[in-house]
C-alpha cells in the first residue's frame, strides 16, 4: 500500500471516529455550557442571556476579615476586589452592567496567606495565598437563589527583597482574583443550566 493511500485511509478513519464520537455525545444529552445554543432547562433562554442579566455589586471584605492589622497597616490589597469585579463584569456581561437586571450578585471576600516552603536556614521561601468568596445570587426582588463559598489558591515566592516580595504577592492576588471570577462564572452557569 502506498504512503499516500495509507495516509488517506488513516485520515478517513479518524474522521469516521470523530463523527461517531460527536453522534454519541449528542445522543447522551451532551450540550455546551456557553454560547448561543446553550439553553436552560426551564425557560429556554441562553445561559449567556442569564449571565448578562446579573448586576454585580462591588465585592466587600468579610466583617471578620478586617483589612487592617493592630498597627493600622493594610493587610489586604484593596485592588483585589476591583480586579475580581472587573474580571466578573468582563466574563458575565462584557457590555457593562444591565440596565434592567433580573439578578444581583454580592460577594464577601477573605484572604489567608500560609507558609508552605522553608529554606535550610529556616526562612520561609514560598507562600500559598487563599482567596475566598462567600457569594449570594438573588433576584432583584430579594429572592435568594444561591448562597455558596468558592475559594482558590495561588502561590508566590519570597526573595527577601521588600519590593519584589510585594510585587510577587500582588501578582498572586491578581491571579487568584481572576481564577475566582472564572469559578464564579462556572458555578453561575451550571446553576442556570439546571434551574434556568
Amino acid at each position: 500500500m502506498s504512503w499516500s493511500r495509507r495516509a488517506l485511509l488513516q485520515s478517513l478513519g479518524s474522521g469516521i471516529a470523530l463523527g461517531g464520537a460527536g453522534a454519541a455525545l449528542s445522543a447522551c444529552g451532551f450540550r455546551p455550557l456557553y454560547g448561543q445554543t446553550s439553553t436552560t432547562a426551564q425557560s429556554g433562554a441562553t445561559v449567556d442571556s442569564h449571565l448578562a442579566a446579573i448586576k454585580i455589586k462591588a465585592p466587600v471584605w468579610e466583617r471578620s476579615a478586617s483589612p487592617y492589622d493592630a498597627a493600622g497597616k493594610a493587610k489586604y490589597d484593596a485592588r483585589t476586589a476591583q480586579v475580581l469585579h472587573n474580571a466578573l463584569r468582563n466574563a458575565l456581561n462584557p457590555y457593562g452592567q444591565p440596565t434592567n437586571p433580573a439578578y444581583e450578585l454580592s460577594m464577601e471576600l477573605s484572604e489567608q496567606v500560609d507558609p508552605t516552603l522553608a529554606s535550610d536556614d529556616g526562612e520561609i521561601d514560598r507562600y500559598d495565598l487563599r482567596l475566598k468568596s462567600h457569594f449570594r445570587l438573588g433576584r432583584v426582588d430579594g429572592t435568594e437563589l444561591m448562597l455558596e463559598d468558592v475559594f482558590v489558591y495561588s502561590s508566590f515566592n519570597k526573595v527577601r527583597e521588600p519590593y519584589l516580595d510585594l510585587v510577587a504577592q500582588n501578582d498572586a492576588r491578581e491571579r487568584a482574583a481572576k481564577q475566582l471570577a472564572e469559578m464564579l462564572k462556572f458555578r453561575l452557569s451550571t446553576y442556570f443550566v439546571a434551574n434556568g
